[in-house]
């Protein structure tokens, strides 16, 4: 039986991550869909004035495929899946408004997150040393 360590708060903190990252992901590609006009869910989703249809919702939906890929790489690289949320949340809202506003927020708490999983380079040894 070996004495294995417990994970580190960076360790958890990756999965979680990733779970809340993927619900501002389907979020985000549901309001990617709204703003490309592509069908109506009514509801909560038009509290917001947004824009819509053409250019919006192609930006809108490459925005949505950014989040996606975040939420997917963010267990294996932390640093570049925040900067991907990052990316995808703010450049959403900016392209079709208030429909994004729930889907960037949840968005955004992932990319925060995501930034407390970054483990220290620092650590373990001194910069420079070699393991």
């Amino acid at each position: 039986m070996t004495d294995a360590a417990p994970p580190s708060l960076q360790e958890r903190l990756r999965p979680i991550c990733a779970i809340i990252g993927a619900i501002g992901a389907v979020l985000s590609v549901l309001a990617a869909f709204v703003a490309i006009e592509a069908f109506s869910l009514g509801g909560i989703f038009y509290t917001f004035s947004y824009h819509s249809g053409g250019w919006a919702g192609a930006v809108a939906f490459l925005m949505a495929l950014m989040t996606v890929g975040g939420a997917i790489v963010v267990r294996r690289s932390p640093a570049l899946g925040s900067t991907l949320l990052y990316v995808g949340g703010c450049g959403g809202f900016l392209a079709c408004g208030g429909i994004w506003l729930i889907p960037g927020l949840v968005t955004l708490v992932a990319a925060n997150l995501a930034l407390w999983a970054i483990t220290d380079p620092f650590a373990d040894q001194p910069a420079g040393a070699r393991s």
